[in-house]
């Protein structure tokens, strides 16, 4: 008589896969944002006259706009003169009331004062032109 053929050899059950977790996110990391770089806007002198030219109404009207649109913007106003004589207190009085002159437009259109900062270079007019002011907005 022939054997009864034997069961086939059952293969166990697969182990359950262990669970893979998805891939996780990386995280956010912030990143500090800079404060935007300086806006300068330059207003040229003809030499040795402290008046504020009229071609420059404009430009002072927009940064008046800009200061009072926004409170945490505040302007520092770097005043260049030369003299022809090379007086150095000459030139240095002379960057004062150029400057003096722009910040009174400024407080005219409306301006606080106290965002408002004068700097009466004189002759140290850098790389810019001798008769200037520079007035550089910046954040605080």
């Amino acid at each position: 008589m022939a054997k009864p053929a034997e069961p086939a050899a059952v293969a166990p059950a697969p182990a359950p896969a262990p669970a893979v977790a998805a891939p996780a996110k990386p995280a956010e990391t912030k990143v500090a944002s800079l404060p935007p770089a300086p806006e300068t806007l330059t207003i040229s002198f003809a030499v040795g006259v402290p008046e504020v030219p009229t071609s420059s109404a404009s430009g002072i009207k927009t940064l008046a706009a800009r200061l009072k649109a926004d409170a945490a913007l505040r302007v520092q106003l770097l005043a260049f003169a030369s003299d022809p004589e090379k007086s150095v207190s000459r030139s240095r009085r002379l960057s004062l009331e150029r400057a003096v002159n722009v910040r009174k437009q400024l407080l005219d259109a409306g301006v606080d004062s106290t965002r408002i900062e004068v700097r009466a270079l004189g002759e140290q007019s850098g790389e810019g032109a001798p008769d200037r002011v520079d007035a550089i907005t910046s954040r605080r």
